[in-house]
């Protein structure tokens, strides 16, 4: 857990996975490849950080909420123990933190592909 507190050397692991990726993925090595590769790896990070940002934005919590209920109402087989509104909800089990996390580094390595995009059509 200690290389998640620390975004640098985690931002550096994602930079050495996307030259992995680099590596056994691409056809030719070349700077194009690279940058396919470096969007790869932003843009996991930042699909789930929206993914992220939606469920804790409590968009899905009346859903939830809703299935519970039903399902309660609706089950042949009532479990007396199962106490669905005491349930924690979708919003409250995703970490801000972790969120934050995912968002800077995808945020850090789309800069860094831009950058490369950007070197790539000046040569």
């Amino acid at each position: 857990m200690t290389l998640f507190q620390n975004k640098w050397s985690f931002l550096s692991l994602n930079v050495a996975l996307s030259l992995i990726l680099f590596a056994f993925i691409s056809p030719v090595y070349d700077l194009k490849s690279y940058i396919n590769s470096l969007f790869y790896v932003s843009y996991f990070y930042l699909f789930f950080g929206l993914i992220m940002f939606v469920i804790k934005g409590k968009f899905i919590d009346g859903i939830t909420y809703s299935f519970r209920r039903t399902s309660n109402r609706l089950s042949k087989n009532a479990d007396y123990l199962d106490d669905w509104e005491s349930k924690p909800m979708p919003s409250e089990v995703v970490s801000p933190s972790v969120m934050k996390m995912f968002f800077f580094q995808g945020s850090v390595l789309t800069v860094g592909m831009l950058l490369l995009l950007g070197y790539f059509y000046q040569m």
